[in-house]
């Protein structure tokens, strides 16, 4: 026989084979789909729990750490942040402005000014604003200015 018909022959069993071999290609590529998916799921499922948590913070502006130990804390540096904090915390329970008063950003008035406007009660406003309610009154009585 000629070499050409050989040949021929060869390649034509060549092809008929590879019909009955399964193509790995889709199986990897099914596999890459199905990974981009699961991963596109817990990325969305993982934005959706860091919103609520930001939204639990923002909406509990007295937000504390237990510890454990509250009877001994060892390091007295450490004892008198905690007595600042506690006091900054007291102060601002009992309505005392802080020794030095920052000016309120214009965002934070036009935000303030808006939520009274859609009749919010002060005491909303100043959680939401993070502002005092002396300070959510100064800025509604001055309009803004």
């Amino acid at each position: 026989m000629d070499l050409s018909i050989i040949l021929m022959i060869v390649g034509i069993l060549l092809i008929i084979v590879s019909f009955f071999f399964k193509n790995s290609s889709k199986k990897v590529e099914q596999d890459v789909e199905e990974l981009s998916i699961s991963i596109f799921q817990e990325t969305n499922n993982l934005k959706r729990r860091l919103k609520i948590v930001e939204e639990e913070l923002l909406l509990e502006p007295e937000f504390q750490v237990k510890s454990a130990q509250n009877n001994a804390i060892p390091n007295p540096k450490v004892q008198q942040v905690m007595q600042a904090v506690q006091l900054a915390a007291q102060a601002s329970k009992t309505g005392q402005a802080a020794p030095k008063t920052k000016p309120i950003h214009q965002i934070i008035v036009s935000q303030v000014l808006e939520l009274n406007k859609q009749g919010l009660s002060v005491a909303d406003i100043s959680i939401r604003s993070n502002l005092t309610e002396e300070q959510v009154c100064q800025v509604i009585a001055n309009g803004g200015r």
